[in-house]
């Protein structure tokens, strides 16, 4: 029977054990280690077995100790031998920790806590929960955010994934390193959360987006909005197109979504086209009016008209209620849970992270804060405003 067999005593395989050659040892550990799994949980000869195998991985090469772990990572039965290599540390030691079914989670926490090799090869492990992801999140070290982002079953929440968006924007700002942005960018299937890095997606990519918004808001009533501040922000905006009045544009359309001016120049200047036509949906500019506002763009940067071909990518997906919930994830805007009572955006919530309601609440409100607050009801009303239909 097979549970009787044991590596242990057997003239030819106590070769293998003892020979010089690697090949011959890494043998005896594959044999070892199919004996572990067959041969019952507390059996002396098992116990035998795993005696002989901590010894003999103390002889081998990472290669060989890694390879071993990883044989027996799948199987709860292998929770002591795991449990041994775990403890001898190295590249084995980091591939129990990323892939071995058995370690406690107390063990993980502890290591997501740890250094950072060991944090990065749990952020590897395809059973994470919410608790080690958030843990992870707070690292800082690029590699294990990295881990994290390339994992495709990690369950990265919006508040996690919006940290780890605009730790990838500050790392391309700062050495153009596009690696975290890229790898949050490739988790898919895409998800309105990834509009926060709208600017650093591709055109095919920025259109995945806008068409996960317009699931997001496919059964639900548009929120109330004030029909007359949108006529006049739209009308505005192509008064200043058709002037070539590109600052005041800008300024106009920074107040119309309280965010900061750099964002505003930054959807203004995008060659492609896509931000200012989300931002203008988001508006409820009519088509002609866009169409306008795009067309004085591009003869404003040379006259191809590269922005009016971003209507007819995004033409299907750019609901006004799509390009609201892209626009609010892209400025930073907090996104509330929609309830059925709560018919529009929160005007006092902060546009943009780290900005205090209390602050906004206490304030004298203009009427550019009156504007602001009513435009940001458009911009960011979609999920928290939208009511079952």
């Amino acid at each position: 029977m097979v549970s009787d067999f044991s590596p242990i005593g057997l003239p030819f395989l106590d070769a293998l054990a003892a020979s010089p050659r690697p090949a011959d040892r890494q043998l005896w550990l594959r044999v070892a280690a199919d004996c572990l799994l067959a041969l019952p949980a507390g059996a002396p000869r098992r116990q035998a077995v795993l005696a002989a195998a901590i010894a003999a991985l103390g002889e081998v090469d990472e290669a060989t100790r890694s390879a071993f772990a990883r044989r027996l990572a799948p199987y709860s039965a292998a929770a002591d031998a795991l449990a041994a290599v775990e403890a001898m540390g190295g590249e084995a030691a980091l591939v129990a920790l990323a892939e071995a079914v058995t370690l406690p989670r107390e063990r993980l926490a502890a290591a997501a806590a740890g250094e950072a090799a060991q944090a990065r090869a749990v952020a590897r492990r395809a059973d994470l929960d919410a608790t080690l992801v958030a843990r992870l999140v707070e690292r800082e070290e690029i590699e294990v955010a990295l881990a994290l982002a390339r994992n495709r079953r990690a369950p990265i929440d919006a508040s996690r994934f919006a940290v780890l968006a605009r730790r990838a924007k500050a790392r391309i700002e700062a050495a153009g390193d596009r690696r975290l942005a890229d790898a949050l960018l490739e988790r898919t299937p895409a998800t309105i959360e990834q509009a926060a890095l709208f600017f650093e997606a591709d055109a095919p990519h920025r259109g995945r987006i806008v068409a996960a918004a317009q699931r997001a808001t496919l059964g639900r009533r548009d929120p109330a909005f004030d029909g007359g501040e949108a006529a006049r922000i739209a009308a505005q905006l192509e008064q200043d197109a058709m002037a070539g009045d590109w600052p005041h544009f800008e300024t106009e359309l920074a107040d119309a979504f309280g965010c900061p001016p750099a964002f505003a120049a930054r959807v203004v200047a995008d060659a492609s086209g896509e931000p200012l036509a989300v931002a203008l949906a988001a508006l409820y500019a009519p088509n002609d009016a866009t169409v306008r506002i795009l067309a004085a763009r591009d003869l404003a940067d040379g006259g191809e008209y590269r922005r009016i071909a971003a209507l007819a990518r995004l033409k299907d997906a750019l609901s006004p209620a799509a390009a609201r919930l892209t626009m609010a994830a892209m400025i930073g805007a907090p996104q509330p849970t929609p309830t059925r009572h709560r018919s529009q955006y929160d005007a006092t919530a902060a546009a943009t992270p780290g900005r205090p309601a209390a602050a906004i609440r206490n304030a004298v409100p203009t009427p550019a804060v009156l504007r602001r607050r009513r435009a940001l009801a458009l911009a960011a009303g979609a999920r928290g405003g939208g009511e079952r239909a």
